[in-house]
């Protein structure tokens, strides 16, 4: 296994704790001080606007100049944008800040997942690309657990975010390793959205829109239905935990079965579980709950990336990722919005049923189209 693969799945591992983090510890801070629902929101949208706006330009610098530079640049950039955060309270400059964040998150998500695709092939893209989600999730979660430390001081949790960033930055600055693609050889043309699967797409706006909602959902939704800020911590523990455990699975499964058939098969589950919330809002139900909507919507990320991957010629794999990815920005700036806003609207259901419908109506979209596609 190459050094460069392991180092981007370790790097990813231990930066995923500052970013289960960072965006919980804002959203608590904020709600425990009375912050209308549209600024938490809106502050949170604003971190992945810059996803949008600067992942397809990640994945041409990356064709342009190297891997190692856009990592090294996006830790660096992500790292001060943590330790900024200490002026949370200070509303327009928390946009601001965000905003720089997010550009080198982008950076950072756009040149492990190229490294990832660069030693995957169509036989372990899927177990490679959920070994990343997994160690990703791990890092999530321990980060979720870390929100205790709010209690130190609102300050405490993004400088130790920043500090552990700070590590990555180091450890790959020391060891990764400049890598020579087919994409550092020939300048390839151009490549057009258009020209990536439709579904792959989609799923990933599915994947942005569930990651960036939830984060922001979940917290407001157990705090305004009378559970703990360590209750909160736990249920978002547990949605991550279910990623680490079952998306794995089902990433290493995309290999071996049809990748649009399974994307199908996972909006109807997720759809399923999505309404369990209304049936019961039991801690330990939730918990349980929580694990399994966990463990399915990082699979419309991943397989939907395997799909993307394989249907693109290997030398746009860096642009494909990016284009991605941007996909996945846009769902994220959707999803704080209404995910706080469905909250608002009904603070026990109106999350739950929307999300619900979303899966459902991706299930038959898509299905329709193929069934169209083969007449």
């Amino acid at each position: 296994m190459n050094k460069n693969f392991i180092l981007a799945l370790v790097g990813i591992g231990i930066g995923g704790i500052g970013f289960g983090l960072i965006t919980p510890v804002t959203v608590v801070l904020l709600e425990q001080n009375n912050a209308p629902s549209w600024i938490t929101g809106t502050s949170a949208m604003i971190g992945y606007l810059s996803v949008v706006l600067f992942s397809g330009i990640a994945g041409r610098l990356i064709d342009k100049y190297n891997i190692r530079t856009a990592l090294l640049y996006g830790l660096s950039i992500w790292m001060i944008g943590a330790l900024l955060h200490v002026f949370w309270y200070v509303y327009p400059l928390l946009y601001v800040i965000k905003f720089f964040m997010g550009i080198g998150g982008t950076f950072v998500f756009v040149a492990t997942e190229v490294v990832i695709n660069n030693y995957s092939n169509d036989s372990n893209r899927g177990k490679n690309i959920g070994l990343y989600v997994v160690l990703l999730s791990i890092g999530i979660a321990m980060g979720t657990l870390l929100i205790w430390t709010i209690k130190f001081g609102s300050w405490v949790p993004f400088v130790i975010g920043a500090a552990i960033m700070l590590i990555v930055l180091i450890i790959q600055y020391i060891l990764f390793e400049p890598i020579t693609t087919d994409t550092n050889k020939t300048t390839p043309v151009k490549l057009s959205i258009k020209q990536i699967p439709l579904i792959g797409l989609a799923a990933s706006l599915v994947y942005g829109l569930f990651e960036a909602s939830v984060i922001v959902a979940l917290p407001i939704y157990g705090l305004r239905n009378g559970f703990s800020s360590n209750d909160v911590s736990f249920f978002l523990a547990s949605f991550v935990i279910g990623g680490i455990i079952l998306g794995y699975l089902i990433s290493a499964f995309s290999d071996n079965v049809s990748k649009f058939n399974l994307l199908l098969f996972i909006a109807l589950k997720l759809g399923m579980f999505l309404l369990l919330p209304i049936v019961n809002a039991n801690f330990y139900f939730l918990l349980a709950v929580f694990f399994l909507i966990g463990g399915i919507v990082p699979a419309f990320y991943t397989v939907g990336l395997n799909y993307t991957i394989e249907k693109v010629d290997k030398i746009y794999v860096a642009q494909a990722n990016g284009h991605y990815i941007m996909m996945y920005g846009i769902g994220t700036i959707a999803g704080p919005l209404i995910g706080a806003g469905l909250i608002e609207l009904d603070k026990e259901n109106g999350y739950w049923i929307f999300s619900a419908l979303l899966c459902f109506c991706f299930a038959a979209v898509f299905q329709i189209l193929k069934r169209i596609r083969s007449l």
